[in-house]
């Protein structure tokens, strides 16, 4: 799907660039590759709005990368934030704690590997081109996720059939959402704002967690209700330090 971009051109720079794209695609890989190991351990209600702090490192590393300077709001909205993990952390006698640690841990990760590769993108990207960069990048990233195939099922356990279409499903949204963010990033620039917006997926991760694992059979066990208000109400903290920050 990123081949067609290159009907957009742009400008195709030396090989001794390449280094570039090369290192946007493995730090995309990388994110994936720890948000997959956090909904793993814990789950999706977990990881996506702790992820949601992104939307603060951006502009904490964009000073480091892109020269731009973080406000004082920034680090009123960090602190809320903050508050808002705190509260995801929560859990009952359903719920192994070790778990959610390691979860928020790689969720964390993911977030880091994340900020850079949107900094990096608006950073690199506007000499390439979107056309260019892009495609390259995510080539890249295609080639170094063969090294998981020996891991990825190891026991050669086959998928269960109810769980096929939302695999399917989320595989596509998962393209879209990365093509909207990333294009969006190379063409206009200001990753601040755009993960603003994409980080208010924190409150839709919690919902729809609490509505689909039971019909769907996507844990062993379903967090009690108490539970998942306490984590959603640290999606809302988050879902506020995300206002402060754009206001």
């Amino acid at each position: 799907g990123f081949s067609a971009l290159t009907l957009i051109g742009g400008n195709m720079q030396p090989v001794s660039l390449f280094w570039q794209p090369f290192t946007v695609g493995a730090l995309f890989l990388a994110g994936l590759a720890f948000t997959f190991l956090g909904v793993k351990i814990g789950d999706v209600s977990i990881v996506t709005p702790v992820q949601g702090i992104k939307v603060l490192l951006v502009p904490a590393m964009a000073l480091l990368v892109v020269d731009d300077v973080a406000g004082t709001r920034i680090w009123i909205s960090s602190a809320v934030a903050l508050c808002g993990i705190w509260f995801i952390q929560s859990t009952d006698d359903s719920v192994d704690r070790s778990k959610i640690r390691i979860s928020i841990g790689c969720a964390l990760l993911a977030a880091v590997s994340l900020t850079f590769f949107d900094l990096f993108i608006q950073r690199w990207a506007p000499a390439w081109g979107p056309g260019y960069f892009l495609p390259i990048a995510f080539a890249c990233t295609a080639f170094l996720s063969l090294g998981f195939l020996p891991v990825a099922r190891p026991d050669n356990r086959s998928i269960r059939s109810q769980l096929s279409w939302p695999l399917l499903v989320g595989s596509l949204l998962m393209a879209v959402q990365a093509f909207g963010m990333t294009y969006t990033i190379a063409r206009f620039g200001d990753a601040t704002r755009v993960n603003i917006v994409y980080s208010l997926r924190g409150l839709w991760g919690v919902l729809l967690t609490w509505a689909l694992s039971k019909s769907l059979g996507l844990t062993t066990s379903t967090p009690s209700t108490a539970l998942m208000l306490k984590r959603l109400a640290g999606a809302i903290l988050i879902g506020v330090s995300i206002v402060l920050a754009l206001t």
